[in-house]
């Protein structure tokens, strides 16, 4: 792989505990961000001992909150009640594990984040349930925070996703998958409900709508690049920080931007065509992802697009200039271009 790519993706990244971005977010959000880890206690505790393991191997490995963290600085340009924000981010990141859950099942992925799946330890209809009981206990999170708007926002933002991966297995190994097909549908996957949280924070807020319209347009452009980089490390990044092999979307028959800009080269087309019409998914096979002449343009060509995303994004955040929620959500931009996971 072409180093100058490698500088980019494989740069070596201060674990976020140590990195200065998290403790900003922590000196800014910390007792927040408690009160969010209680709540996720809280609202995970069940009576039946399956499903509290369940929860248990869940929650067991704690991820950045990156969608909490979206709502929380988005509803900090004005006081609001804090219980309010908190019940609301908590909300969300349940939403964004059930769907998680819900998404190994339908891909048959056996790992996530270098564990074993929930389907994997428990089968496939434990695992819907335990999503469908996240799903639940964000709607009692929800309805605690006794707001309209919040709660249309939230199951908009849910309903968006069911059409994404709907779409996604629609698509399935389809060769023809357009770049603007793509686009629309990371958007419906990924970028709906990081726009829903920038969202639900800056009404909480009440913040004016032009500014509301600018925080969404900003969780958009984000959740865009980040799904876009997601794809690259799929393909570019380390398995073991992954927690995935290299090529595995293409296995599962889900065609991304990479792929899609491989498909336009004359030489390697061909091979991959031949890969998925085969459907042989073989080591061997898969090592032509490695080859730099096939994969550095496209994953050049794919870190571009996310940059772009990403200087839109940005723009999104002029007015806040000098305030340090508008100063974290710019770093936060700056920061999904350049991670391993």
């Amino acid at each position: 792989m072409d180093e100058a790519i490698k500088t980019v993706m494989f740069k070596k990244v201060i674990p976020p505990e140590k990195d200065e971005l998290w403790f900003k977010i922590q000196d800014i959000l910390g007792s927040k961000l408690e009160e969010i880890e209680e709540l996720l206690q809280d609202y995970t505790l069940s009576n039946v001992v399956v499903m509290q393991d369940l929860m248990d191997h869940i929650f067991g490995s704690k991820g950045k909150r990156l969608r909490p963290i979206l709502l929380l600085l988005s509803g900090s340009f004005k006081p609001v009640h804090n219980k309010t924000l908190v019940r609301a981010a908590a909300a969300v990141e349940l939403i964004h594990t059930a769907s998680l859950i819900h998404d190994d099942i339908i891909d048959e992925s056996r790992e996530r984040r270098g564990k074993p799946s929930v389907n994997a330890l428990w089968g496939n209809r434990p695992a819907v349930l335990a999503g469908d009981f996240l799903f639940a206990r964000a709607f009692e999170l929800i309805a605690c925070c006794r707001n309209y708007e919040l709660n249309k926002i939230l199951t908009r933002a849910i309903s968006t996703m069911c059409e994404g991966e709907i779409e996604q297995t629609r698509f399935a190994f389809n060769l023809c998958f357009s770049e603007q097909q793509y686009i629309q549908n990371i958007y419906r996957k990924t970028a709906a409900l990081m726009e829903a949280c920038c969202s639900a924070g800056a009404r909480l807020a009440g913040l004016e709508d032009a500014t509301v319209l600018q925080l969404e347009a900003f969780g958009r452009n984000l959740g865009l690049a980040f799904q876009i980089t997601d794809d690259i490390l799929d393909i570019a990044g380390e398995p073991l920080v992954t927690g995935k092999p290299v090529g595995n979307d293409l296995r599962e028959g889900i065609i991304t931007l990479p792929l899609i800009y491989v498909l336009e080269d004359p030489v390697w087309a061909p091979y991959l065509r031949e890969i998925v019409e085969k459907r042989d998914f073989s080591p061997s096979t898969m090592e032509f992802l490695q080859h730099p002449s096939c994969i550095n343009e496209p994953i050049k060509r794919a870190l571009d697009k996310a940059g772009l995303y990403i200087r839109t994004a940005r723009e999104c955040l002029l007015d806040f200039t000098g305030t340090v929620e508008g100063e974290i959500l710019d770093s936060l931009a700056v920061y999904v271009l350049q991670r391993k996971l």
